[in-house]
């Protein structure tokens, strides 16, 4: 297994693995060995993650070690556990996870002005026109790597370079901290066509209002014959609307704006304005975090046979060129959309400025284009796009992917995300708690006189519980916190730690995962703040190095991804290639926390190593933990400052 990325991680050898969650081909290194020009920091790495290794020397894991090669090189900040293994049992936190020091930035520059203090100020900025732009904690190729850009980022600069050093437009120094080398990957002209199409930023929770807690499973809204609607939002609005708890339906800008038009003879028009055209609902108006369901961009699955991936919009003849079966496709397409199922595409924006007039879209930096070239290839079977718009043309509805292809979304499936989102526990509300496991699952709830009444319960509803059981007609019961009860074999129970770890101090934050109950909790010192259900590797409690098992251990979180790009081997048994994996957090070798927007079985063990979460769990955890990254960057890497994370059965 591959994923696509330019990412080789400060302490990892360079080894095949099939088992694990995949990761980039390569992940930031801390140090480079000689300088090097700027196209070859964005130039991909042929490597994949290593096998799980046992812990090095003491002495081999000091930060400030020489760079190592690629062969001598080792896992920061993690400390593996066999299959069986409690890091809980740990006496004290290892040594090799303990903060040296060695993330501390050198105070070269002060950071540039964000906002001018005088009308006279001028504001400077850089862009961002690769896929990955490095962001150096010194103004050299041989410093540490602290975190990249992603393609159309605008970031504020100092006016003046910090240096040439083998970077002949300069060093600059960006906020909130680092330096980036102007040249292949970023530019001083933030008007530049590829900053241009890639301007709209992926949505992250921490620049949109706080999300909502959703407890359990959200039903579809409903008015008859279990039909879920289409509803219209005043003055163009996105809204979330929520007409019953738990409701889960997509507002529309406006009647008929998801239709997919198509204007060849004999095909319907894929409209999305009837009963049955199924959308996500939000609980707030104006909250496009909680609109898109937890993830950063609209995303789309590819259908067969997959779809081309246009350099340009195509007209009528281009398109029946490449795509001979055209006609017959529409029409099954516009049935497809009729179908109870069928997830409309968000409302149609305004073409592309980088699109009209016949222009190709631009390349980022590093990708080979063709002027002249209509189609820049096809998806592969099982593929997973993030749009960063959706549009109208001849009749069809295209989208305009973050690597600046065009695709025709007739031929893919918009994802409708995961509704299922775990529990904040506020002050004063703790562990246990139980998850409903079963889609049919009700609570008995004490009425007058002794009587009991039947509530149902959503599927994976989280219920507060006070930890007290009965038994009732043979049946054993898990009392709430609000005196109702529910079936043991009906839910899966968290309950609070056997022991409190050692590093469980004060303000420290750190993560617990249960493979046996599939659970998280989140945790600020010995207290929990968050618990939800996740997808652990979906060979359970084997070994990570020959199964599809989730390695255990105790760890620290190392590197961030807003998005990053997963991929298998066309020959591997399960072939995918999803782009922009949302919200994803290594922490140790192609070990990961991420949303999976394939699927919405959380709560089963089903990866093929990392800690699968739901796209709202995800989008929290990721804002929560350590390293921050800033809003306009897509990256951050830490050495010893990351969050722990303690894995056991």
């Amino acid at each position: 297994m591959r994923v696509r990325g330019v990412f080789l991680l400060p302490a990892i050898a360079l080894a095949t693995l099939s088992v694990s969650c995949p990761r980039p081909a390569s992940e930031p290194a801390a140090t480079s060995p000689a300088p090097a020009p700027a196209s070859a920091v964005t130039a991909p790495l042929a490597a994949a993650a290593p096998a799980v290794a046992a812990p090095a020397p003491a002495a081999a894991r000091a930060e400030d070690a020489a760079p190592p090669s690629a062969e001598a090189a080792r896992t920061p900040g993690a400390v593996a556990a066999g299959p069986g293994g409690d890091p809980l049992a740990l006496p004290a936190l290892p040594p090799e996870l303990v903060d040296d020091g060695s993330d501390k930035l050198p105070e070269i520059d002060p950071p540039p002005a964000t906002s001018p203090t005088a009308a006279e100020e001028e504001v400077h900025e850089l862009a961002s026109i690769a896929r990955e732009t490095w962001i150096f904690a010194e103004p050299r190729w041989t410093s540490r790597r602290i975190g990249y850009l992603r393609a159309g980022a605008v970031v504020a600069r100092r006016p003046e370079p910090s240096g040439r050093t083998s970077c002949a437009e300069g060093w600059y120094r960006i906020e909130p901290n680092g330096y980036v080398c102007i040249g292949a990957s970023a530019t001083l002209n933030i008007h530049d066509l590829a900053v241009e199409a890639s301007s709209r930023r992926p949505v992250r929770r921490s620049a949109s209002p706080s999300l909502p807690v959703v407890r359990g499973e959200a039903a579809p809204a409903t008015t008859q014959a279990g039909e879920t609607t289409l509803a219209a939002a005043p003055s163009g609005e996105v809204t979330l609307a929520a007409t019953q708890p738990g409701a889960n339906a997509l507002a529309a800008t406006q009647p008929g704006a998801n239709a997919l038009a198509a204007t060849q003879a004999g095909a319907n028009a894929l409209a999305a304005t009837q009963p049955g055209a199924n959308a996500l609902a939000a609980t707030q108006a104006g909250d496009a975090t909680t609109l898109l369901g937890g993830l950063p961009y609209t995303y789309a699955m590819s259908r067969s046979p997959t779809p081309p991936l246009y350099a340009r919009l195509p007209d009528e003849d281009e398109q029946r060129g490449a795509e001979p079966d055209l006609a017959g496709h529409l029409l099954r397409a516009a049935t497809a959309a009729r179908a109870p199922d069928f997830v409309a595409p968000p409302p149609p924006d305004a073409t592309p400025s980088v699109l009209l007039y016949g222009r190709p879209a631009p390349g980022l930096a590093g990708d080979r284009r063709s002027p002249d070239a209509l189609v820049l290839g096809r998806a592969r079977t099982r593929s997973g796009f993030a749009l960063l718009s959706t549009f109208d043309h001849d009749g069809r509805r295209f989208g305009l992917t973050t690597d600046l292809a065009v695709l025709p979304l007739d031929r893919t499936r918009v994802i409708r995300p995961s509704a299922f989102a775990g529990l904040a526990l506020p002050e004063g509300v703790t562990l246990p708690v139980a998850f409903a496991r079963r889609r049919h699952a009700a609570r008995l709830v004490p009425g007058e006189r002794g009587g009991v009444t039947r509530a149902p319960l959503r599927f994976r509803e989280a219920i507060p519980l006070s930890g007290a059981s009965r038994r009732l007609g043979g049946i054993d019961y898990l009392e709430a916190r609000d005196g109702s009860l529910v079936r043991a074999d009906e839910v899966v129970r968290v309950d609070p730690l056997p022991r409190t770890p050692a590093w469980a101090v004060r303000g420290r934050k750190w993560i617990d995962v249960s493979i046996d109950k599939q659970s998280l909790v989140a945790y600020e010192g010995a207290r929990p703040v968050y618990v939800t259900l996740v997808s652990t590797g979906a060979d359970g409690l084997g070994d990570p190095k020959t199964t599809r098992s989730t390695v255990q251990g105790l760890f620290r979180i190392h590197t961030k991804h807003v998005t990053v790009t997963m991929d298998g081997d066309e020959e591997d048994e399960d072939p995918f290639d999803f782009r922009d994996v949302p919200f994803v957090q290594y922490f140790t070798e192609g070990f990961a926390f991420h949303a999976a927007y394939w699927h919405d079985d959380f709560g089963t063990p089903r990866s093929h190593g990392c800690v699968n979460l739901s796209p709202l769990d995800a989008a929290w955890l990721f804002e929560w933990t350590t390293p921050e990254v800033p809003a306009e960057w897509h990256g951050a890497l830490s050495l010893r400052k990351g969050t722990l994370v303690s894995i056991r059965p």
